[in-house]
């Protein structure tokens, strides 16, 4: 695992391509930038109990770079659970981490609901699992166990506040701190406007769309994500992008399209659900229809992928209820039900 070379993309900033050993994110990158004085990573990675050789060729490459620990500034580009996941151990060897404080105060969203039980359990009771099999419930809630492991102490770490609308200096790079909200509330990127380069976090992933979540602290999630969208191709479409996985690039318009394109038909796709239904329906029975699981068994596998189907679900009818087009109504157990709006 791991074992690319660390890459010059551009003249002073290097990237290795990790890959992570971990089902679920095969693939991120590290990213520095040297600097006589301070010198920059961006994001954290995973933690070792979940990618045992993240923190030894993390360690390797500022060796190779020339970067002491205590003279490092990690920033982070959105604070989930694969781009924090080292945070703790560079405090420990001296180095500092910025974050958002708009992503540390809501944590990030999915992994803080799962990791204590009355949150999951009101979770759980809101996506309408509850209405369930007993057995259905349980095996979702051994997913939820699994989904959790190893990341359960991510966020556990000393940080120091930046903000979009800030600067900061590395290198022959000088970088404003904008938004990219919608994946998280308060992802960043790291734009130099200059030497049009922009560090983009998860905002978009050369062609494959970020998975924007709600678990119904969000509701504007998806909305916030087409703004940052729009504001990438027109605003930024001149620049490279080194984003938190897969290759640099440029020219993101046609990408963006795609993506956008692709979750206005899972909007549609949506409605018609709920639209085709002889009765509201709940987000899990909106989920398994809108992704073609209605009436077959889940599997293991497919109950990992649903734990983020629901978030996806659930921001997709939080964009479609503030629009006015389907409407929800809490039963007498406190689960809220979805139809079309009349």
């Amino acid at each position: 695992m791991g074992e690319a070379m660390l890459k010059e993309v551009c003249p002073g900033v290097f990237i290795r391509d990790f890959r992570t050993g971990w089902y679920a994110v095969p693939q991120l990158n590290y990213s520095y930038i040297p600097g006589s004085g301070r010198s920059l990573m961006v994001d954290a990675g995973m933690p070792e109990g979940v990618s045992p050789d993240g923190l030894s060729l993390m360690s390797r490459d500022l060796e190779e770079l020339g970067i002491r620990w205590q003279d490092l500034d990690c920033i982070i580009t959105h604070a989930h659970r694969d781009h924090v996941g080292l945070a703790h151990i560079l405090n420990e060897k001296g180095a500092r981490v910025f974050v958002n404080p708009v992503d540390m105060q809501t944590r990030e969203i999915m992994e803080f609901d799962f990791m204590d039980q009355e949150r999951r359990e009101a979770f759980y009771r809101r996506l309408g699992l509850k209405m369930s099999a007993p057995e259905i419930y349980e095996e979702f809630w051994k997913a939820g166990d699994f989904f959790i492991r190893g990341f359960e102490h991510c966020w556990e770490f000393s940080w120091e506040p930046l903000s979009p609308g800030e600067t900061v200096s590395y290198g022959d790079y000088t970088f404003e701190l904008v938004p990219l909200p919608g994946h998280t509330r308060g992802q960043m990127g790291l734009l130099d406007r200059e030497k049009k380069l922009i560090f983009s976090g998860d905002q978009l992933l050369n062609g494959v769309a970020s998975i924007v979540r709600d678990s119904g602290n969000y509701p504007d999630a998806l909305e916030d994500y087409f703004t940052s969208m729009r504001a990438v191709k027109h605003e930024y479409s001149d620049c490279l992008f080194i984003p938190g996985h897969g290759v640099p690039f440029r020219n993101p318009g046609a990408d963006i399209d795609k993506v956008v394109g692709n979750y206005t038909e899972k909007l549609r796709i949506i409605q018609d659900c709920l639209k085709n239904a002889e009765k509201p329906l709940c987000v899990w029975g909106v989920s398994r229809r809108a992704y073609g699981q209605f009436g077959k068994e889940i599997s293991p596998a497919m109950r990992q992928q649903f734990i983020l189907i629901w978030m996806k679900t659930y921001a997709c009818l939080a964009f479609l209820e503030r629009r006015g087009l389907v409407v929800s109504k809490e039963n007498e157990d406190g689960v809220p039900l979805w139809s079309p709006a009349v």
